[in-house]
């Protein structure tokens, strides 16, 4: 456990001892970049630090209405709807499924965001392409919805179409693109475009969007008519929004996250170069900045070098260790060299 006083970025400082970091999420390296903070800082300075109120209420920021209509153009749906978290998102969409018509299925490791009790749960694709396949012959006036993750090491809607053998008519599918909004996908549009081209009943994806835009939000994307029933739910107006600085900040940096998304794909291929002639072997999706493996001796090696990565159980500590070298555009080009050349004194010294 490295305890720290700051948000880390490239370094970390904890036990008076200075580290590389390689872990977190903050792909595009926003959080410590000091052209984002100037923007956020001046969006605090209009919107004030937060929203004390329901987005239902008689008064309304338009700021919402416009970020919302931005994120929507981005990611390539009718509409889209902002709470405050990736979590609450996640939440949110699954009220939309409460009636008898609807039975969920999900793949087993899919991010508690989707977390439903009543959820079937599949070990594998294979499997859950069974479950649903023999539940729409059987029950062929209801409906299937299908809950996952859009990046996972395996089967991931990146790199595969297998979703394309559920029975289209009768599946609505939730993708929780958390990791993927921001970094994947056209301008970082992430996986809605890729998904909206199967004639599923209908698409919705969910999202984070503190990993890939650096503000502290959630979006719903989806048809239009599915996003003003959730906006009439009492869960949606419950919640606190997300900041309104927030939002608006998300406006503001747009050509900001094309500059970070060029040096982090930047980061990626130098880093990749290394690894074309490596020996060491990682679980990725190609583009995405995350290199996971479950080496014990790798981590501990890059800490003996003063290189901290992403090693904790995850989601609970009965589960095994989630290890992976994460690159993120906050990275220098000295800092991939260091890396490699730690990594590299493992592969040849044992």
């Amino acid at each position: 456990m490295f305890t720290i006083d700051s948000s880390p970025g490239r370094l970390l400082v904890s036990g008076g001892k200075q580290y590389l970091y390689f872990g977190g999420t903050a792909y595009l390296g926003l959080t410590t970049l000091p052209d984002f903070r100037d923007i956020l800082i001046r969006n605090i300075h209009r919107y004030g630090s937060g929203y004390a109120a329901s987005r239902k209420a008689n008064v309304s920021i338009d700021i919402y209405e416009t970020s919302e209509a931005e994120f929507a153009t981005l990611i390539g749906s009718e509409s889209t709807l902002s709470v405050s978290s990736g979590f609450l998102a996640g939440q949110l969409t699954l009220k939309a499924f409460e009636e008898d018509i609807y039975s969920l299925f999900s793949l087993k490791g899919t991010h508690p965001a989707l977390y439903h009790p009543n959820t079937i749960v599949a070990t594998t694709v294979e499997d859950l392409i069974s479950s649903v396949n023999t539940f729409a012959s059987s029950h062929p006036d209801k409906i299937a919805v299908v809950l996952c993750d859009s990046v996972s090491t395996k089967n991931n809607l990146y790199e595969n179409d297998w979703y394309t053998k559920l029975p289209l008519k009768q599946t609505v599918f939730v993708a929780d693109d958390s990791h993927g909004l921001g970094v994947m996908g056209e301008r970082g549009g992430g996986v809605f475009k890729k998904l909206q081209k199967t004639p599923f009943r209908e698409l919705l994806v969910c999202a984070s969007a503190g990993k890939g835009f650096g503000i502290q939000a959630g979006v719903i994307c989806g048809i239009s008519s599915r996003i003003k029933n959730l906006q009439n739910h009492p869960f949606y107006a419950g919640a606190s929004p997300a900041a309104p600085a927030a939002m608006a900040s998300f406006v503001d940096a747009l050509p900001l996250y094309d500059k970070q998304r060029e040096k982090l794909q930047r980061n990626m291929k130098v880093f990749d170069r290394f690894l074309a002639d490596s020996d060491i072997a990682f679980n990725r999706i190609e583009g995405h900045p995350v290199y996971a493996h479950n080496q014990d001796v790798l981590t501990h090696h890059l800490i003996n070098n003063n290189i901290v990565i992403t090693a904790f159980h995850y989601p609970d500590n009965t589960t095994p260790m989630v290890q992976r070298i994460v690159l993120s555009a906050a990275h220098e080009e000295e800092d991939i060299a260091m890396l490699c050349n730690a990594l590299g004194s493992l592969e040849f010294g044992g």
